[in-house]
């Protein structure tokens, strides 16, 4: 649990590149695959071969896979059976990081972590759920191993000073709803 800006992304690909080994990476949006992938560009010797984007427009699955979790457990109707999972759940993955794992929990993504893999690495700014759900995490795929507050790491200058202004401007009763 590390906050924006403080490197969740880096520590993702340090654990990847450690490891070498298969490994999916779960995203939130499409927006998020695409980053990944930028970034597994940049500070890796990968290549655009060993990355593959699976995602509405792309399916390609690599040596580094970067899908989303809504793509894995998307099915035409209420009935049909999770074709995207069973393609996952048929490779052997040495490592899935779940980036945003606080969406672990939620009733359709929570299949994701009965994909079999030897590590599992979640990732998140917030470990926090309207539902109240964010322990299943632990269950889900292991124990929280580090968490550090934005104080700590502004307090060292790791990241940027936090200002914030409060701006309250009038609203009528209709607005404040």
């Amino acid at each position: 649990v590390l906050p924006c800006g403080a490197g969740k992304t880096v520590i993702g690909i340090a654990a990847l590149a450690s490891l070498g080994c298969d490994t999916l990476i779960l995203t939130s949006n499409v927006t998020s695959v695409r980053q990944w992938k930028t970034e597994l560009l940049d500070k890796t010797t990968l290549d655009d071969s060993d990355i593959g984007e699976y995602a509405a427009s792309s399916k390609q699955v690599r040596p580094v896979t970067i899908a989303t979790y809504q793509i894995l457990t998307a099915r035409r109707q209420k009935d049909d059976e999770f074709t995207h999972m069973k393609l996952f759940q048929e490779r052997n993955w040495g490592l899935i990081i779940y980036d945003e794992v606080h969406l672990l929990p939620a009733p359709v993504f929570r299949m994701t972590a009965e994909l079999q893999a030897t590590r599992r690495l979640g990732l998140t700014a917030t470990l926090v759920r309207e539902d109240g759900r964010e322990k299943d995490v632990f269950s889900l795929i292991g124990p929280k191993r580090f968490d550090m507050p934005w104080k700590t790491l502004e307090s060292r200058q790791w990241i940027a000073t936090v200002h914030c202004a409060e701006i309250r401007i009038p609203l009528s009763a209709p607005e404040k709803q």
